[in-house]
């Protein structure tokens, strides 16, 4: 299996997953059909299914049309979601497994950013592993709180930092690294770890190259939202728990970059 980012709007990657040797697709959160429907049909690959990690619009947009040309495709997503997910046929719990032709993926109940959102965790028979998480982590970051409270998310958040080795690529939804590390940068300006990172992924803009995927491990290196046990972040925070921790560290990423 492998993966390519299709990307759309202002800052929305959509995820295809392809087998080469049955030519076949499935499409993660798309946002819209066209340029899915448009790489699908330049590659010969056949869509056979939808996986939806939560049901804000720029993850589901594309459902109906792609299923209008693919009408045997299938579309998965969390039960919490009924209702709200176009189409959907599966209704997925946590620790569900799910298929893409050889390969298989387990689903986390990540809430947080929604009250339904879902993660699919691909561990390939290579050995790899692949997170496809929609808006629950961000590089340097995590998604906003439209739905869920901050507990929600933090304990989210520790589940798959504490449960998901380290070499775990994360395929989120949004460019956001560069605009989130500036702000982490402001918030811990003598760590090394977030201005190497932020340094490397401006050079990557530059240069036209997206910072997603990562990997896990280099964002409990260098993100201060999956830090919340470091001692010095806890000072800055003047905090006694990780979850206090975490709490400052999401309200200040709500701030404007000044």
């Amino acid at each position: 299996m492998r993966v390519e980012l299709i990307p759309v709007f202002d800052d929305n990657y959509v995820f295809i997953l392809i087998d080469d040797l049955k030519k076949e697709a499935a499409v993660v959160d798309p946002a819209t059909a066209d340029s899915v429907i448009s790489f699908l049909e330049k590659e010969n690959l056949t869509l056979t299914k939808i996986f939806n990690t939560h049901h804000h619009s720029d993850h589901i947009g594309g459902n109906l049309e792609l299923l209008r040309r693919f009408p045997s495709a299938e579309v998965y997503a969390g039960i919490h979601d009924k209702g709200r997910i176009p189409a959907q046929k599966y209704f997925l719990n946590h620790d569900d497994t799910v298929y893409f032709t050889e390969e298989k993926a387990t689903v986390y109940y990540v809430p947080g950013h929604t009250l339904g959102h879902i993660a699919y965790h691909f561990a390939l028979k290579d050995g790899q592993h692949y997170l496809f998480i929609g808006d629950t982590i961000f590089s340097g970051g995590c998604g906003r709180l439209f739905e869920g409270t901050f507990e929600q998310m933090f304990e989210s958040l520790k589940f798959l930092r504490d449960n998901l080795p380290n070499e775990t690529i994360i395929f989120c939804a949004h460019e956001y690294t560069v605009n989130n590390y500036k702000k982490l940068s402001k918030l811990e300006p003598g760590n090394e770890n977030i201005k190497n990172k932020l340094e490397k992924c401006i050079q990557m803009r530059n240069e036209n190259l997206f910072t997603v995927p990562f990997t896990l491990g280099e964002e409990k290196k260098c993100s201060s939202i999956l830090r919340w046990d470091d001692k010095n972040l806890m000072k800055i925070a003047n905090s006694q728990t990780g979850l206090e921790t975490f709490t400052f560290v999401r309200n200040f990423l709500n701030k404007p970059l000044g």
